[in-house]
């Protein structure tokens, strides 16, 4: 075999490779000098990015932090809202006690009314006594007079007017007919009969008389015990005796008692007729010439008048009309 000659190099190639390895050296001189500068600064590097993790580090570790912060703060607020809430349910009870307290305030002065209005009411119906009904009913109209409430005025004028009617009627005190029922009763043991009573002739006699003077009124007295003189043509008057004396008493006192009884209960029919019982008893048996007599019978005819169950006026519409004004307030 023949060798074969080796290429002839041109002589254009030459410049090239000259040009590369120029390049080369130069790109190797590049990375000496980055390598050197790389070598040199690394540990500054080095330092930075140990501090800059550091910094990191610590950033992260605030950030924790400040996540922590925030949760708890969110909870705060949470809690804050929460309350808040509650604060307000809180807040809107005690306004709506408020409210209530605020109306039954208001409404004390009309209650009380009502209580006055229906005091005076009782003591209509079941005493009689006008003079405290319109004490009581005075009572409310000064409660109404301080009272801004316009439900109270517009009851005063009604108030008013029941008030007046009472002052203007007479007054009718029934413990004072008790009491004028009972010093008359005293009066009954003093009063002559118009019949004639015996009298009792020893407890006339004189205790300074003489021996003989009380020995001839005994022997007297013995002998018209013995000798009835009768006289014809007049009439002799009836003795009362002592048993009957006492039943007239008993009887008068009987029935003034029961105008008592009749006064206390307020019943006018059977007051009225136990004092014309007394005025006839009276009258059949008793001397009415007698100062004492004459008296009793005028006190007698006097309270005959006397009107227990007086025409006193109607309170229930004014109680009614409070009632409801009291519950128009409530409400």
């Amino acid at each position: 075999m023949t060798d074969t000659p080796a290429p002839t190099e041109s002589k254009y190639t030459r410049p090239w490779n000259w040009l590369t390895l120029i390049i080369g050296l130069i790109a190797l001189g590049c990375s000496l000098s980055v390598a050197t500068y790389f070598y040199y600064h690394a540990s500054a590097w080095q330092a930075s990015f140990s501090a800059s993790a550091q910094e990191l580090s610590d950033m992260q570790h605030t950030l924790k932090q400040n996540k922590r912060a925030i949760a708890a703060l969110n909870d705060s607020v949470q809690n804050l809202t929460a309350n808040d809430n509650n604060n307000q349910h809180t807040l809107i009870q005690l306004q709506t006690q408020v409210a209530t307290l605020h109306a039954q305030l208001s409404a004390l002065p009309l209650a009380h009314v009502l209580y006055l209005a229906q005091l005076a009411q009782d003591a209509l119906l079941y005493q009689f006594d006008a003079n405290k009904a319109a004490i009581y009913l005075q009572a409310a109209h000064t409660e109404i007079t301080q009272s801004t409430d316009a439900e109270l005025q517009a009851l005063d004028s009604s108030l008013q007017q029941t008030l007046a009617t009472l002052k203007a009627m007479p007054p009718l005190n029934t413990a004072k007919i008790v009491s004028q029922l009972s010093a008359l009763q005293d009066t009954i043991n003093a009063l002559p009969l118009t019949q004639t009573e015996p009298r009792n002739n020893a407890k006339t006699q004189d205790a300074h008389r003489s021996f003989w003077n009380n020995l001839w009124n005994n022997a007297w007295q013995g002998l018209q015990k013995v000798i009835t003189v009768k006289h014809y043509g007049a009439e002799a008057p009836h003795f009362i005796t002592p048993d009957e004396r006492a039943y007239l008493n008993a009887r008068l006192c009987l029935l003034l008692s029961q105008a008592q009884w009749a006064a206390l209960a307020h019943n006018t029919d059977l007051f009225k007729s136990s004092i014309k019982d007394a005025e006839s008893w009276l009258k059949a048996h008793y001397d009415t010439n007698n100062a004492t007599a004459q008296d009793l019978l005028q006190q007698l005819k006097q309270l005959e008048t006397t009107h227990l169950q007086p025409n006193f006026p109607e309170l229930s519409p004014l109680v009614n009309r409070i009632q409801q004004a009291l519950i128009s307030n409530g409400k």
